[in-house]
């Protein structure tokens, strides 16, 4: 696949001034347009498709395709007015009546499964009764209860907008290729090989720097580092493009340029607390303790990283970095109080998939050997995604490490799924976790309009998983972007890159 690429690459030279019209090929570690099987066609990342809310990079809900928006007192009608003027890529007018047809589509597709995040108008909507049409520039959402988190819950994946003609309404499924309002428009794709894309020059805001972008799908970490080093690709993109330290033995060669923005990933370890020893609170707290977190974001994460103790990501408005507390001899202490004078053996699930995106097998080595100076021999099993999947749905695993982000703003469902007793992924994973200061918690936020308060049950959430933790949080990634230097406005972002901004670096940028 990367020798065809020479044909297109080998005429191009060094050129002195500017040219945008030259075809720029990225990469990345899965199929960034997976199409009309995927809710959302392509990520975001690709910037085919806007939101009516978007999510800045320090993590607040700011205008898109909706320029402002209220609500009255009760939190169960909010009235959106639209950017006027704006166009999708077929030339379709966006406005009111396309809203509205795109929230038909939500409504009639039902759970749309996706390689970013599952959609479905039940977890991003709850309780909608209806939309109305106010104007051609006005829309009215109708609530069966207050719902004071709608804005949160829109930001970024909860309120794409497609153009009504690339998709059925009546079924929600997508008759063709997706077609947005954002700066570049698909115009070629094969699945889980490449697909390019293309400025739209009728682009509402400041139209893309480069004409036209090829994004190669290459799953290996070192056939994508091998691109890089041999010119056959420029960038790479996505979350985990290339682990942190290949890409600083690139920035070393004098030939790439990488920076890093926070990123809403964390990485933190799931934990089987229906079995024996972690099902003692006590064990769990001393895994906590045992494990160096700051040694992991700087030798692992080669400094992309920051430690922290709280799973909410810093990123989201109602999160916090909480410092890590590394106390072997209190760990120590703890495994002697559960265990006595003995040891045990248990069972390191690490997936593959986030294993070839992230430094794993290292983190997994160093933490076997933090473990075992406190009484604890880890035994580090490998199984691809659908095997490790169902070792953790059967609860065949004690400790495994995983990714998490979140879908938007409002992080009422991710901790729910996680901490509350009942929460989905609580019992897929095995956590068994049961806090009842937590349930109630979650009880008071179902009728906790004001975001001051519900901000306090958050943070008291999140004490309370300090204290009585379920999973044991790492880091809290950082977003590495790695290009040539051949390229310029190549940024990293909160999530994925400033594309519309790359283009062929000119003389004068050099």
């Amino acid at each position: 696949m990367l020798l065809s690429l020479t044909w297109s690459l080998s005429g191009c030279g060094h050129a002195v001034t500017k040219n945008f019209d030259r075809e720029i090929v990225l990469a990345a570690s899965r199929d960034l347009i997976p199409g009309p099987e995927d809710a959302f066609f392509a990520s975001s990342i690709v910037k085919v498709w806007e939101p009516l809310v978007a999510v800045t990079n320090d993590g607040k809900a700011a205008p898109s395709l909706a320029e402002s928006w209220e609500s009255d007192e009760s939190k169960k009608i909010w009235t959106f007015h639209l950017k006027k003027g704006v166009t999708f890529q077929d030339g379709t007018p966006f406005n009111a009546a396309a809203v509205y047809l795109n929230f038909e589509r939500y409504r009639h597709m039902g759970v749309k499964p996706s390689s970013f995040y599952t959609f479905s108008l039940e977890r991003f909507y709850p309780g909608l009764i209806g939309i109305d049409i106010i104007d051609d520039s006005t829309v009215r959402l109708r609530f069966r209860n207050p719902f004071p988190m709608l804005i949160y819950r829109m930001a970024g994946w909860g309120s794409a907008m497609f153009s009504p003609s690339c998709f059925d309404a009546n079924t929600g499924e997508f008759t063709g290729t997706a077609i947005g309002t954002g700066p570049f428009r698909i115009v070629e794709r094969v699945p889980d090989s490449y697909a390019v894309i293309e400025r739209f020059d009728g682009y509402h805001g400041e139209p893309a720097k480069a004409s036209r972008i090829r994004i190669l799908t290459i799953p290996s970490v070192d056939t994508r580092y091998s691109a890089m080093r041999a010119g056959e690709i420029q960038g790479v993109l996505d979350l985990g493009g290339l682990t942190p330290r290949m890409a600083s033995e690139l920035e070393k060669t004098g030939d790439f340029r990488i920076n890093a923005a926070h990123s809403t990933i964390s990485h933190y370890l799931s934990v089987n607390g229906g079995r024996f020893p972690f099902q003692d609170e006590r064990m769990r707290k001393a895994i906590n303790m045992a494990i160096d977190r700051n040694k992991i974001a700087k030798f692992y994460f080669c400094g992309f990283a920051t430690p922290t103790r709280s799973f909410l990501n810093s990123t989201n408005p109602f999160g916090r970095v909480v410092s890590p507390v590394y106390d072997s001899k209190e760990a120590r202490r703890l495994v002697g109080e559960v265990l006595g004078n003995q040891r045990v053996e248990v069972k390191f699930l690490l997936p593959q998939d986030t294993s070839s995106r992230y430094p794993y097998k290292e983190i997994a080595e160093f933490i076997q050997a933090e473990l075992k100076d406190v009484g604890i021999d880890m035994r580090i099993v490998m199984a691809d995604y659908l095997t490790s999947r169902k070792m953790m749905k059967a609860g065949d695993y004690d400790l495994s490490i995983g990714i998490r982000g979140i879908a938007n703003l409002d992080p009422t469902l991710l901790l729910s799924d996680f901490f509350r007793t009942g929460g989905a992924t609580n019992k897929a994973s095995h956590f068994m976790y049961s806090n009842p200061k937590v349930d109630a918690d979650f009880e008071a936020l179902e009728t906790t309009w004001s975001m001051d308060d519900r901000k306090k049950y958050y943070d008291d959430i999140i004490n309370e998983l300090l204290d009585h933790p379920a999973i044991v949080p790492l880091v809290e990634d950082e977003n590495i972007a790695v290009c040539s230097k051949k390229l310029a406005g190549y940024d990293a972002a909160v999530y994925g890159i400033t594309l519309d901004k790359v283009h062929w670096a000119g003389e004068e940028e050099k």
